[in-house]
């Protein structure tokens, strides 16, 4: 009897669907997707408990949908469905403040409008009452009444146009205004709000209670972009690098007040780690000159020898003004094996539609050599360039950098955390201040012919002046050609070219030299090229 009475509840309580609105309050964010974390309380009564589980968004991947309860409550099976039919959350104030201005604004246009129209209809009347009184009646108007008439009718005309003209202009501004409003608001209201995602379940309880559903999910519709903010006060300074990010949403949730957490992690998607296949050599063809085309990224740094050991800038300890709280405070990195991940102990809302918002995570400052680069025959401007060593430690990733030098916005640069150099050169922009002129020496360049052979010879100057009034250290370059050819032979003039360094695998030479303030150098270099005559050649 007891069990049958059991088992009569336990139906009894099936019959009856309960809807539960769930809230965000954690997101896990990867480069591309998220996983975030809902809540909801539900009072169950003892036996077999439906529920509907609503504010989830629609873009779910089901696979990774995961439900914890509290009270030994027991999920017996669940089904996930989006409701097209579902009405959009509750307006934020934003959207109901537009929804007003919109309203108030449509409102006045249509009052200018209909003033417009009221205008055109007097001037109208106007116009055909003065044709009527001039022309219509029987006896002909004196002089002065005919004065008097058309006083009056310019009086009025002139009335009635200056106030079509304030009306013309007056809709033309609100006409400007209420598409502002209406852009703005299809923008806030954008992007998924149509559908929602529902969470059926079926909840067992042993007794009745309340009962609270954490539920989390991934979704690939959310996702981050680090960025920095390099700032170099002088070049007798550390460097101050500010790690930031880009933080956007399209799930159609917006996620108020939710703690954030950013990963670098990515998920696998179903990948397998890959396995070798035979490798099978066949005979090919090589196809101009692309033997040359790994080597020539070996040029891809600015220091003649990036091996060598350098004299890095003393850091010294800098407070900002007016110290107090800073994101640092708030942001705690933390580095496995996997990726990094930076929690952040402070409430955020991220809207549904799409637009970013940018999100402090760490400033660190770190010592660095200032150099001065140019490759005249590539650009003559000078750029100022600073290089970290074991830059490895200060954790980057990949992405845009803005640059203030000496207090002035730059431009912006790319840091590739994916670089193998042992040092990270950060270019900080140009200095005219630095100047740099190549020119071509027609005296000590010359073409001569040897048989069937033509044999020429380049020599070019470089000036540099420092107009500084501090010491820099100058690094220099320039190209001579490279020979694919038996037929064609590159030397270089070793006797008036006085290089650094020479990297003969690229033809590139260097100088790198310290330059007082005011002071002058020149460098030379020179070659020359064999080749037939019937022969053309890039030169």
């Amino acid at each position: 009897m007891a069990i049958g009475c059991g088992l009569a509840t336990w139906g009894l309580a099936a019959q009856n669907v309960k809807t539960v609105a769930s809230k965000a309050t954690e997101a896990t964010m990867f480069f591309r997707g998220a996983e975030l974390t809902h809540t909801a309380t539900v009072m169950l009564e003892r036996g077999a408990n439906e529920v509907r589980i609503e504010g989830l968004s629609a873009t779910i991947d089901v696979n990774s949908l995961k439900i914890k309860t509290t009270n030994n409550v027991l999920v017996s099976s669940f089904n996930f469905s989006i409701d097209y039919l579902a009405k959009s959350q509750a307006k934020s104030s934003l959207l109901k403040n537009l929804e007003d201005s919109i309203k108030i604004c449509q409102e006045t246009y249509d009052k200018l409008i209909i003033n417009l129209k009221i205008n055109d209809g007097l001037q109208t009347q106007l116009k055909a009452g003065i044709t009527k009184s001039t022309s219509g009646s029987e006896k002909a108007l004196t002089l002065d009444e005919l004065t008097k008439t058309m006083d009056f009718f310019r009086s009025k005309s002139e009335q009635l146009e200056t106030q079509k003209l304030t009306l013309a202009s007056q809709i033309k501004e609100v006409e400007k205004t209420l598409q502002q409003l209406q852009a703005q608001y299809e923008q806030e209201n954008s992007r998924g709000k149509e559908k929602s995602g529902i969470l059926l379940l079926t909840l067992m309880a042993p007794a009745s209670a309340n009962c609270t559903l954490t539920i989390t999910y991934f979704t690939p519709s959310a996702g981050w972009i680090p960025y920095y903010d390099i700032s170099v006060a002088s070049t007798d300074r550390p460097l101050t690098i500010s790690q930031k990010s880009k933080v956007f949403q399209t799930t159609g949730l917006d996620w108020e007040k939710i703690k954030l957490t950013l990963s670098t992690a990515t998920p696998s998607n179903g990948k397998v780690a890959p396995l070798f296949s035979t490798w099978f050599l066949r005979e090919q063809m090589i196809v101009g000159s692309g033997l040359r085309s790994r080597q020539a990224m070996s040029q891809n740094t600015y220091s003649y020898d990036m091996e060598s050991p350098m004299e890095l800038v003393a850091a010294a300890p800098m407070m900002a003004e007016g110290a107090g709280f800073s994101m640092d405070d708030f942001v705690n990195e933390s580095d496995n094996a996997l990726n990094i991940i930076y929690t952040i102990d402070l409430p955020y809302s991220i809207p549904g539609n799409g637009k970013e918002q940018n999100i402090d995570l760490q400033t660190k400052e770190t010592t660095a050599e200032y150099k001065y680069y140019c490759a005249p025959k590539l650009d003559n401007a000078t750029y100022v360039l600073a290089e970290i060593a074991d830059w490895g430690q200060l954790g980057l990733l990949s992405g845009n950098a803005n640059v203030t030098f000496e207090g002035v916005y730059v431009g912006t640069t790319y840091i590739d955390a994916g670089s193998t150099h042992e040092k990270l050169n950060l270019t900080l922009g140009t200095d005219q201040r630095v100047s740099v002129k190549r020119e071509k020496l027609q005296d000590f360049s010359a073409t001569r012919f040897l048989g069937n052979d033509v044999l020429q010879t380049f020599t070019y100057k470089i000036t540099v002046r420092n107009n500084q009034n501090r010491k820099i250290k100058m690094v220099l370059k320039d190209q001579y050609p490279i020979s694919t050819q038996r037929r064609i032979e590159v030397t270089l003039l070793k006797e008036t070219t006085r290089w650094t360094a020479n990297n003969e695998d690229v033809g590139v030479i260097s100088w790198e030299e310290d330059f007082n303030p005011g002071e002058t150098k020149t460098y030379q270099i020179s070659f020359s090229v064999k080749y037939p005559k019937d022969m053309k050649l890039n030169l």
